[in-house]
């Protein structure tokens, strides 16, 4: 097993659920856990920058909806192809994908994270409303069963793409 230095300075916040279609898990989730409202966004190369997908620039999609604050719920609904979504559902099918870890520096995080032995999978930056904002993904499923998101929220949300219920 392999070390996982920052976890303990970080904060869990998010538990990321992949799902097949948004609006219709949108209701499911709400009706089942009384979960909302959600806020939701359509995260792109045209809001996102630098999407990453195994080291390699990327060319994906994803609309996501938000609730809670502790630890948040985030669905997910992939658009495009070759991102850890997919890999996720070759194997599993839909369901809980990653749990996501606030911390203060993302870049800090991720060199340590490197040293440590861990994979960075799936990255993007600059989805807050001033272009700060960042995420990465790491490979810690031998170890946890799960990947780890690191996220550096922004400073400011942009306004969202869309809030349920409508």
């Amino acid at each position: 097993m392999l070390p996982l230095p920052t976890l303990a300075s970080g904060t869990l916040m998010q538990i990321g659920v992949v799902v097949p279609d948004l609006e219709k898990a949108l209701e499911r989730y709400s009706t089942a856990f009384g979960l909302g409202p959600w806020i939701g966004y359509r995260f792109t190369p045209d809001t996102v920058r630098d999407l990453t997908y195994r080291g390699r620039p990327a060319d994906y999609g994803m609309d996501i909806a938000l609730t809670g604050t502790g630890p948040q719920i985030e669905l997910i609904q992939v658009r495009g192809q070759n991102t850890v979504y997919h890999e996720f559902l070759d194997r599993h099918g839909y369901g809980i994908q990653h749990l996501g870890v606030k911390v203060e520096d993302a870049l800090a995080t991720t060199d340590e994270l490197v040293a440590a032995g861990y994979e960075v999978v799936q990255s993007g930056h600059g989805y807050g409303r001033d272009g700060d904002g960042r995420f990465v993904y790491f490979d810690t499923v031998a170890d946890l069963g799960w990947l780890l998101e690191i996220i550096e929220p922004p400073s400011v949300r942009r306004e969202p793409d869309f809030v349920w219920p409508r």
